[in-house]
């Protein structure tokens, strides 16, 4: 009965080695993957806030440039009208004609005028 007690003893000495061993051998794993694992959570994070700041950008760009675009218009159609005005007093002022278009110029930069 010793000789299998002894037996006994030294094969539970060794699997608790054995676990001892394969329990360091996990905490050292987890330690050295450890910086690993914080930089992936922290490009996670930043990954995040940059997109969530790129969204709130762009919304803000695009809303600038509707803005942009329509003031553009609006002096494109104020200079159009502008020169066409310039063009009826032109041709008034070579001929003494063309007070019908003179007239009808005169109105819609009147009625521009007022619009805006």
């Amino acid at each position: 009965m010793g000789e299998w007690w002894n037996v006994t003893i030294v094969i539970v000495a060794g699997l608790l080695t054995i676990l001892n061993l394969v329990d360091k051998l996990v905490g050292w794993a987890k330690a050295v993957s450890k910086p690993q694992v914080d930089l992936e959570e922290r490009v996670v994070k930043l990954e995040k806030t940059v997109e969530f700041e790129y969204k709130s950008l762009l919304a803000d760009y695009e809303m600038r440039f509707k803005r942009d675009l329509q003031r553009i218009e609006e002096m494109e159609k104020s200079n159009k009208l502008t020169q066409k005005a310039l063009l009826a007093l032109m041709r008034h002022a070579i001929d003494g004609n063309n007070t019908d278009k003179l007239k009808t110029v005169a109105d819609e930069l009147s009625d521009y005028i007022v619009e805006r």
